[in-house]
């Protein structure tokens, strides 16, 4: 009688098995997706920080002059595919303790920041004060960066 028994146990617990291994590859698959994204969260967190870390010296508008401004296409390749975007290089020159730099920066071409940016640039009409103010590292002062509407730091 209890082999009878037995078995029955055994059916309801394979059934019982059956119905949560959905449930199961579900919560593993949204905790590898979680886990992804919480990854990608702290690798933009850790870059900003450390641009913000590293860039703590303030070259003001009125120190530094864009001396060129091209519209370029610049493609990335990626597996979804290719990804044309167009970018305006800009050309600064600036001085920092008696030396001369000179150092490029890239902005989106499409944003109402960078329509602005260009026709003062080409107007002649000051269009650092529109750049704002540029960053650079005390340690290596020939690269210079922006915080700007890009950054999760506005400043």
């Amino acid at each position: 009688m209890e082999a009878t028994a037995v078995r029955p146990r055994r059916r309801r617990r394979r059934r019982r098995r059956r119905r949560l291994l959905p449930l199961v590859i579900l919560l593993a698959a949204l905790a590898v997706c979680g886990i992804g994204i919480l990854f990608s969260i702290l690798i933009v967190l850790g870059v900003d920080i450390y641009r913000q870390h590293t860039y703590t010296s303030v070259i003001l508008p009125d120190a530094y002059r864009i001396t060129d401004m091209k519209a370029k296409e610049h493609t990335s390749y990626s597996v979804n595919g290719d990804n044309t975007d167009y970018i305006y290089i800009i050309t600064v020159k600036y001085e920092i303790d008696g030396t001369s730099y000179t150092d490029t920066l890239q902005i989106l071409q499409g944003t109402h920041f960078a329509t602005e940016l260009h026709a003062r640039y080409l107007a002649d009409n000051a269009p650092e004060e529109v750049l704002g103010n540029l960053y650079y590292s005390e340690k290596d002062p020939s690269h210079i960066g922006r915080y700007g509407d890009d950054s999760l730091f506005v400043e």
